[in-house]
């Protein structure tokens, strides 16, 4: 373990992941550096001149990048940054974030990305969680960062990248890498030792800092993405998931430096400006979440005709169950299947979708990814359950749920040694895993249990639905009623005719007693910064 980790903050054996390596890709040396995997064994096999960033109308090579990250490397030694170090990267998704992250982990520290709305008070919590000594940071993003250091305890340095003319006072990250020396050696982390911390959001109490080592890093590549996706150096990775998400962490940085392939970064982007980066960066596997598809479709109906989308090749969704709807009507526009997964903060990325060259069924999210298991376990006995029956997911492979410093939350996602990430699964007679909601997205009704996102998919099969949030309301006679609500499409009114069109919809789709007692229609959803849908927040509305 890197020298200034102490065995304190990491889950004991008793409580911690057993880790599965079922994949000859999976078995890495005992000592390995993530960076010199995804960066420096490119330009020693040849594709220095490769593209490793888009952004803009800039293009970043695998030997520009590489000489960024080994003097940002250099510059966070000279400030005193040791192995083991937890370093907050604070940025939009610009190529300073890829290149303080991986200068961070070159050097044997650990990057810590940081969602870019989090306020000081929340900064507050997680930098002093983790102990963190220094924090990188887009000047844009600086105030809050500042409002937090009075009360930060560790941080002894900030850098700023300037860009918009922010007055500071704190180092420069042009002036430090200008100064810096572009010779590095990859420092000579073991494979277990840590690389990266991405902290929860916290909905449901205090941010944990789920952990993860140089393995398994590499191992959401090696799994998911070598069999799910099968890159080459060809493709262009693109999409809109923040960095700091788990999800896009391994979309816009493993995945496309793993193979040697490139990714498209847009600071802020909408649904236009990814089609323009399809267009222009030539994107062949673009990412997002199903609102940032659905977004696509319903803001550019002639999106694949105003954009060349001729590179597009593939899809990958995850944050929120895909409809079928959405994968339908976006193969229709686009020609190009969408990859539905489900992973997690905890467990870096995805674990269960189908492959890009298997028949897909969008009725559910697929198979469990080559050098993963999956089953269904009893919620009160942990007890396997038999296919067909819904119940809590089970999860073991090369990736699992570790906490930072959390060790009654650590017992309460381990079942003798598999995690448990909390959501609610059948597994089918055909082995196809069918999500049914979040544990706490079960809505339990006269004693039925009714799957929120269930409705939810049938409810936006409507043309008049836009977005649709569905959660359990208080009621003294059912315990909870079914309550959606509901974003229309332009043109589509809000009146009782279609209030009972949407609940005889889901009648006759669905068993009865699913159908929402109460619909109410509005403006707009609220979302993370990642783009879910809040159902906490909308829960909490009906209890008040």
């Amino acid at each position: 373990m890197q020298d200034t980790i102490t065995e304190e903050y990491l889950p004991n054996e008793e409580i911690a992941p057993e880790y599965v390596h079922s994949l000859p890709e999976l078995h890495y040396p005992n000592q390995i550096n993530v960076v010199d995997e995804l960066v420096d064994r490119h330009i020693r096999e040849g594709r220095g001149d490769n593209v490793a960033i888009y952004f803009e109308d800039r293009e970043i090579t695998y030997e520009e990048l590489q000489e960024k990250v080994n003097r940002m490397g250099n510059a966070l030694r000279d400030l005193g940054v040791e192995a083991g170090d937890r370093v907050v990267v604070r940025f939009p998704n610009r190529p300073e974030a890829i290149v303080s992250c991986l200068a961070v982990q070159k050097i044997g520290g650990v990057a810590l990305p940081s969602m870019k709305l989090l306020r000081a008070k929340e900064l507050e919590y997680i930098i002093n969680n983790a102990e963190a000594s220094a924090v990188v940071v887009y000047d844009d993003l600086l105030d809050e960062v500042e409002n937090a250091l009075p009360e930060l305890e560790t941080v002894d340095d900030v850098v700023v990248a300037e860009r918009n003319g922010v007055d500071h006072s704190y180092h420069s990250y042009d002036e430090l890498l200008d100064d810096a020396d572009d010779e590095l050696e990859a420092y000579e982390t073991e494979c277990d030792d840590l690389a990266l911390m991405l902290y929860t959001s916290g909905t449901t109490g205090r941010p944990k800092g789920a952990i993860h080592t140089h393995r398994n890093v590499l191992a959401t590549a090696d799994s998911y993405a070598r069999y799910c996706l099968d890159p080459t150096e060809d493709d262009v990775f693109g999409g809109n998931p923040p960095l700091p998400f788990a999800y896009g962490y391994g979309d816009l940085v493993t995945f496309p430096l793993r193979f040697g392939a490139s990714t498209s970064l847009v600071e802020d982007a909408d649904p236009g400006d990814l089609l323009e980066a399809v267009e222009n960066h030539g994107t062949s596997i673009l990412c997002s979440i199903p609102t940032g598809f659905n977004q696509i479709l319903s803001q550019h109906p002639d999106g694949s005709d105003e954009y060349d989308v001729s590179s597009l090749r593939l899809g990958l969704s995850a944050g929120e169950p895909l409809t079928p709807t959405t994968f339908e009507n976006f193969k229709s526009e686009y020609g190009i299947d969408l990859l539905d997964g489900i992973g997690t903060t905890e467990m870096l990325h995805i674990f269960i979708s189908h492959r890009h060259d298997e028949e897909i069924d969008p009725s559910a999210t697929g198979y469990p990814v080559p050098g993963y298991e999956c089953k269904i376990i009893d919620p009160d006995t942990g007890e396997d359950l038999e296919r067909g029956e819904p119940g809590l997911l089970a999860v073991r492979g090369p990736t699992g749920i570790a906490y930072w410093d959390r060790p009654e939350k650590q017992l309460e996602v381990n079942e003798d040694g598999w995690s448990v990430p909390g959501d609610i699964f059948v597994q089918r007679e055909d082995g196809r895993l069918e999500y049914k909601s979040r544990s706490d997205d079960l809505i339990i009704s006269s004693g039925y249990n009714i799957p929120g996102p269930e409705v939810e998919a049938v409810l936006e099969e409507h043309d008049s639905v836009s977005e649709v949030a569905v959660v359990g309301s208080p009621d003294h006679q059912r315990g909870e009623i079914v309550k959606a609500f509901v974003v229309l499409n332009g043109g589509a009114s809000d009146n009782d005719e279609l209030v009972t069109e949407l609940q005889n919809h889901v009648k006759n789709t669905l068993a009865p007693y699913k159908y929402p007692r109460e619909v109410e229609f509005t403006e707009s959803l609220p979302r993370t910064e990642t783009g879910k849908i809040r159902r906490t927040e909308l829960r909490e509305r009906e209890r008040q």
